[in-house]
C-alpha cells in the first residue's frame, strides 16, 4: 500500500471521528468548536513535523545514491582513459 493512501485514509478516518464526536457531544457548541479548532491546529502541526521527517528520510538515500553514482562515474572514466592509453600503446 502506498504511503499516500495510508496518510489519506488516516486523515479521512480522523475527520470522520471528529464529525461523529461533534454530533454526539454533550457540551455547548461554542466550546466544542473551540476544542475542534485547537485539536485541528495540533494535528496540523503534527502532520507538518512528521511530513518533514518523512521527506528527509526518503530524500537522504537518494542523495547518497547520487554521490555514489558520481564517484563510480569518475572511476569508470579514469579506467577508460587507462585502457585507451594501453590500446594506443599496443597499436603503435
Amino acid at each position: 500500500m502506498k504511503i499516500s493512501s495510508i496518510i489519506l485514509t488516516a486523515l479521512v478516518a480522523g475527520t470522520a471521528g471528529v464529525i461523529a464526536g461533534t454530533l454526539f457531544a454533550p457540551v455547548k457548541g461554542s466550546k466544542t468548536r473551540g476544542r475542534i479548532a485547537k485539536k485541528g491546529q495540533e494535528y496540523k502541526e503534527y502532520v507538518q513535523n512528521n511530513f518533514d521527517d518523512l521527506a528527509d528520510s526518503v530524500s537522504h538515500p537518494f542523495e547518497n545514491l547520487e554521490d555514489e553514482t558520481m564517484r563510480l562515474g569518475k572511476k569508470a572514466l579514469a579506467k577508460t582513459k587507462i585502457i585507451k592509453a594501453e590500446v594506443k600503446q599496443q597499436l603503435n
